[in-house]
């Protein structure tokens, strides 16, 4: 069988994204997970059609290759992912392109060891954090902070225990809220 010409193929969109979790995450356990949230968001038929394949993954940044015009689908299936085996992730995409070189030379360059080493030390500084729910204060340790989201594990037991029972593991909130 023959393979069609250039003109005939698909149109293919390259999404670049970054990847916020709490712990590692395996490239076959995201590869699983984005099928698995394609098939529940779009069905099998519209998951074939979307043509989703992850084609680079390293640390916290990838490239997802999809078909051009079912873009903005690969993006719902990207946004509704928040797990990975029981490990909570965030996916933020970075910018879509019709390359993949395109994608790695705009999208997923490396920040400067310095720029990082900042960040670590902002990230340190905001350690210990209080806030009130109910006119009750809550203290507690920043577990992430990402923009202006941060994930807060609070010292109290009782609310550790309100925390156990309803299936969830921080305060999740933004800076607006403390």
């Amino acid at each position: 069988m023959k393979i069609l010409p250039p003109t005939l193929r698909e149109s293919k969109r390259y999404i670049a994204f970054s990847l916020s979790s709490e712990d590692e995450i395996s490239r076959r356990d995201l590869v699983n997970e984005l099928n698995f949230a394609g098939a529940t968001l779009v069905g099998d038929v519209g998951s074939s059609e979307m043509g989703m394949r992850l084609l680079a993954f390293n640390e916290r940044r990838g490239i997802v290759q999809c078909a051009a015009n079912k873009v903005w689908e690969t993006r719902g299936v990207m946004a509704s992912l928040s797990s990975v085996k029981n490990v909570r992730v965030r996916m933020k995409i970075l910018g879509i392109s019709g390359t993949v070189r395109a994608a790695t030379k705009n999208y997923l360059l490396i920040k400067d060891i310095k720029q990082v080493e900042l960040e670590k030390k902002r990230t340190a500084e905001l350690d210990k954090c209080e806030f009130f729910i109910a006119n009750r204060a809550i203290s507690g340790k920043v577990i992430r902070k990402e923009n202006n989201e941060i994930d807060i594990l609070p010292e109290s037991p009782q609310y550790e225990e309100k925390l156990n029972n309803s299936g969830t593991r921080y305060f999740g909130m933004t800076v607006f809220d403390l």
